[in-house]
């Protein structure tokens, strides 16, 4: 029996491979170009040598997405020392406070993209929330309405 498992037939697993999914030259360059230059889609299509239509058709592609975001990471981390080496010249020269707070505005950028508090992940969450109880009563106020004694627009009172 256990011979027969050999032979068996897995054409089946075969056909349900997909092949990795590739980013082209030209869109690469285009991102590259977006990283590195500064550019917008637009001018790094024309730069890649593509139209602007089919540039942002593979912007749209998660996969495509995924490297950008992973070339925009390494941008932020590799300019993350330079800001630390301008941040200790500025501390040894006189007040430039806007570089500073250019540079704090730099460092949280990467913070926040890394820790997104409402981002979706799986499984269940339970937040606990202290609230501190208050031992007031609030008067409550009872109002009586009697539908056959309003008079409405119009109308006269139901004689009964």
């Amino acid at each position: 029996m256990p011979h027969d498992l050999a032979f068996s037939d897995n054409s089946r697993l075969a056909r349900n491979k997909q092949p990795p999914l590739r980013i082209t030259r030209r869109v690469k360059d285009g991102i590259d170009a977006m990283v590195a230059q500064g550019l917008d889609y637009q001018a790094a299509a024309i730069h890649a040598g593509m139209s602007t239509y089919r540039f942002r058709l593979a912007l749209e592609k998660p996969h495509v997405m995924a490297y950008y975001r992973a070339q925009c990471q390494v941008l932020r981390a590799s300019t993350t020392a330079r800001n630390i080496h301008r941040l200790c010249q500025i501390r040894d020269a006189e007040d430039n406070m806007p570089a500073v707070n250019a540079i704090k505005a730099l460092e949280l950028i990467g913070d926040e993209q890394t820790n997104k508090p409402n981002a979706a992940t799986p499984g269940v969450t339970i937040r606990i929330v202290n609230v501190a109880a208050t031992n007031e009563v609030h008067a409550q106020t009872a109002i009586e309405a009697k539908a056959d004694e309003i008079e409405t627009f119009g109308e006269r009172p139901r004689d009964q």
